[in-house]
């Protein structure tokens, strides 16, 4: 009877044994015809990275690892403009006034406002124009910097992926950070548009400037708000680029070449023979510049076609992309209607 009993649980052994075996030691017959297909062993998936959902990218500081789709950015290298033209959302700003560092310039206002667009500080002043506490705050998923913040730049990436536009503390190569966010961002599509609608803009403004003045040439100046009794003499910062580069109006002698602009005396306006000058200053004013005979010499003013402008509005226009559209249509009305910067 032992026997017996042995000898079957011997067999079920084998049985539950050969049950158990691998499938892959069994060997495989191809399908016949017209019998279904055999379902394949689903491929397994790759485990994902430790920096999956991100993108390297280039900045200022050399590379850096960024959320692919971020959804929290906070912006404070003055790029709300772009941002805004490119359709990518924020959530807070520096972008205040490049001129008092507190308000929000007005052509920006709107957009801050409808899309609850919290200020964090200043993007063209020192590391101490930032609120660090009130950004940390916010959770952002990326940080976008200027080279002006640098010495808070470690503190910025601990809060966050951060990177930092390659551009110099003037601000010149708008261009050149325009692209680089549609790169980020993969928009340069979006760039190239809008550049080439910029440029046919800009041609056309051009065109009626020349139609009411021909070919007399311009300068563009600036009283200096720090340093009483100096100016600025523009070449292709801010305005300057809006007069020579876009609307390609001729400068006159005494204009710099391959500069933003230089800074000089009243001395030096015995330089420029421009027939027409752009004006600004704090108030919108000549102001004291006005009791230099040097300035009294000058042919735009003996003509009286000198076109005044305010420093806050120029400087929070004349830099980014829509600002600059915006702004340069003001410069040609000027001239063409023969009236003030507006």
């Amino acid at each position: 009877m032992k026997k017996k009993l042995i000898i079957s649980m011997c067999l079920m052994l084998t049985v539950l044994m050969a049950a158990c075996s691998p499938a892959a030691s069994t060997p495989q017959t191809p399908n016949q015809p017209g019998q279904p297909e055999q379902p394949k062993e689903p491929e397994q998936p790759e485990q994902p990275s430790d920096k999956e959902g991100t993108i390297t990218v280039e900045d200022m500081k050399g590379t850096a690892e960024i959320p692919a789709e971020p959804k929290r950015i906070i912006d404070v290298s003055g790029s709300a403009d772009e941002l805004i033209a490119l359709g990518v959302p924020f959530i807070a700003s520096a972008n205040t006034s490049m001129f008092d560092g507190v308000t929000v310039p007005d052509y920006l206002k709107d957009y801050f406002t409808d899309n609850n667009v919290e200020v964090v500080g200043n993007y063209s002043g020192a590391s101490g124009d930032l609120n660090l506490e009130k950004i940390a705050e916010l959770k952002p998923d990326l940080i976008i910097m200027n080279i002006r913040h640098d010495k808070v730049y470690e503190q910025l990436k601990a809060i966050a992926p951060t990177v930092m536009l390659s551009d110099d503390i003037n601000f010149v190569d708008w261009q050149g950070r325009f692209s680089q966010l549609g790169k980020w961002f993969s928009k340069e599509a979006a760039v190239a548009d809008w550049i080439k609608a910029y440029d046919k803009k800009a041609e056309e403004l051009g065109a009626r400037i020349k139609e009411k003045v021909g070919d007399e040439t311009f300068a563009v100046l600036e009283a200096n708000s720090v340093h009483f009794g100096s100016y600025y003499v523009y070449r292709t910062g801010g305005p300057g680029d809006l007069i020579f580069s876009a609307m390609k109006l001729p400068p006159s002698a005494g204009v710099p070449e391959g500069v933003w602009g230089e800074v000089v005396d009243a001395e030096y306006f015995s330089k420029i023979d421009a027939d027409h000058i752009f004006f600004f200053s704090d108030d919108g004013k000549v102001g004291d510049t006005a009791d230099s005979p040097t300035w009294q010499n000058l042919k735009a003013v003996k003509d009286g076609n000198v076109y005044c402008g305010v420093n806050d509005l120029q400087y929070n226009m004349a830099y980014t992309p829509n600002g600059k559209l915006l702004y340069m249509e003001k410069l040609a009305n000027a001239v063409i209607n023969h009236t003030d910067v507006e």
